[in-house]
């Protein structure tokens, strides 16, 4: 409303200057135009208000306090706990064959280990355990021969010659279930194969051995006393 009134003034000296004009009279009398004067100063004087923006609300900083107790929750995801494995097994012991054990070269053993079922299922006869590196000493893949249910042991055999070559043969196996995924422990086998034994040297016939020679001076000769007979002559 405000910044219509310079123009409502304006409008109205105007219409009174040019009903004036109307009325026959050829020029304003001094009182209207000290009028006209009047307004047209008050118009420009006055000033337009413009209303002030609203200041937006400060941000509250007061810190949040977690009442004693409480956790503060997190954005980080919680971990994956990974529970039981279906197929999974532990070593126990070795039955047969320990570590070193010699054999001779190519005789055949049994190789027997202890293990038990760590997993939540059931190992059946398609289940086998295989070898997996090292010296295979002509074993092969062998099934199981009995079904062995979570938590419970088993002894599981297979069958090795010892190879010709002198050395200590080492061979890695693990289990597989049915679909051939390994799963579980590594198990291994270790035996010595002995070498050749040393053959004493012959000496050959007709040969005397010649005795080693050694630093004990001979023994020194011990003098011997003679006895000389001499002849006692009698004066007469």
């Amino acid at each position: 409303m405000k910044n219509r009134l310079p123009y409502m003034i304006f409008a109205l000296l105007l219409a009174a200057v040019l009903s004036a004009c109307g009325s026959g009279e050829p020029t304003l009398s001094d009182r209207e135009a000290s009028i006209t004067a009047a307004a047209l100063t008050a118009a420009r004087t006055v000033t337009t208000v413009v209303p002030s923006p609203t200041p937006s609300p400060t941000p509250d900083t007061t810190p949040t306090v977690t009442p004693t107790g409480m956790a503060t929750p997190s954005a980080t995801k919680p971990p994956v706990v990974i529970g039981p494995l279906c197929d999974d097994a532990a070593y126990i012991s070795d039955v047969t064959i320990p570590d070193g054990t010699v054999i001779d070269p190519g005789d055949e053993f049994i190789k027997t280990w202890r293990m038990k079922n760590t997993g939540t299922c059931e190992w059946t006869t398609d289940y086998a355990i295989a070898f997996v590196s090292g010296n295979a000493m002509d074993g092969q893949t062998t099934a199981l021969e009995v079904s062995v249910e979570a938590g419970e042991e088993v002894d599981i055999s297979v069958k090795l010659a010892g190879p010709e070559t002198p050395g200590t043969y080492t061979g890695y196996w693990r289990l597989k279930n049915a679909s051939g995924a390994f799963f579980g422990e590594l198990v291994f086998v270790q035996i010595v194969i002995p070498g050749e034994e040393e053959t004493p040297t012959e000496t050959p016939e007709g040969t005397e051995e010649v005795p080693a020679a050694t630093d004990t001076p001979p023994p020194t000769a011990t003098p011997t006393e003679t006895l000389v007979e001499t002849e006692t002559h009698t004066p007469e």
